[in-house]
């Protein structure tokens, strides 16, 4: 599995399940595994078990957030997610369960960083961006 993508171009962070447009084109793509066989073209698929997360730039300015159904994130082209769902937006029901980056380039990618939760060890999925907009996903509270 890939964990970093070049994109040229406006960019979408969310849930496909949110998006995809019928129950048939969920399986078509595997469950956002394969966002090609929808007409995308660059992508990036990311298993996402985490819990709601913010997007922030090097500031820490908030630019975004990420909430998944699916325990998956994908990174599309905003242009391709209009053509392929022109009522997306609404799919997304609140503007904090997607990140929209315009006219971004550069990598994105993920990796997973170890955590401990009230004792317990964990691991939290983290979004990063390296290119013209730098940014990265993370919790609100650890701002």
């Amino acid at each position: 599995m890939k964990t970093n993508q070049f994109f040229k171009g406006s960019i979408v962070i969310g849930d496909p399940c949110y998006f995809v447009n019928s129950e048939e084109d969920w399986q078509k793509c595997e469950l956002g595994k394969q966002m090609d066989r929808l007409g995308f073209t660059d992508f990036l698929y990311v298993e996402y078990p985490d819990d709601p997360q913010i997007v922030v730039d090097n500031d820490n300015k908030i630019i975004g957030g990420i909430c998944q159904d699916s325990c998956a994130i994908v990174v599309v082209y905003l242009n391709e997610l209009e053509k392929y769902n022109p009522n997306y937006s609404e799919a997304f029901f609140s503007d904090k369960n997607r990140t929209i980056i315009e006219n971004y380039e550069g990598e994105v990618g993920f990796k997973t960083v170890p955590v401990n939760v009230d004792g317990e060890d964990d691991e939290d999925t983290v979004i990063f961006g390296n290119g013209n907009v730098a940014f990265h996903s993370c919790y609100e509270e650890d701002l």
